[in-house]
């Protein structure tokens, strides 16, 4: 997997610090880990983590803007800020049975 300098050094990092990589460095749980199969995983250094990388582009930018400005409001982190819409959504979506 190609990762950017960022993401690179936060698998490293990641791995580093990973019991299995420290004690048995078993490959099958690094092949179930985040780092080791980001398309199918079911970890992230063994711990039940879900990742997502979003990337703004273009006219996106002014949304991602838009969504910095108003979590800057309620004085929320970003990332903080889109999983409370996002878990927002899906609450009053399952709520309407959609």
């Amino acid at each position: 997997m190609l990762l950017c300098a960022s993401c690179n050094r936060a698998k490293s990092w990641s791995c580093e610090h990973c019991e299995n990589w420290i004690d048995s460095k078993d490959i099958e749980i690094c092949l179930k880990c985040y780092w080791g199969r980001p398309e199918n995983y079911d970890h992230v250094t063994l711990e039940k983590i879900r990742r997502l990388e979003l990337t703004w582009q273009g006219v996106e930018v002014n949304f991602f803007e838009a969504l910095e400005k108003e979590a800057d409001k309620g004085n929320i982190a970003l990332p903080e800020y889109i999983k409370l819409l996002l878990m927002d959504y899906i609450g009053k979506r399952d709520k309407n049975g959609a």
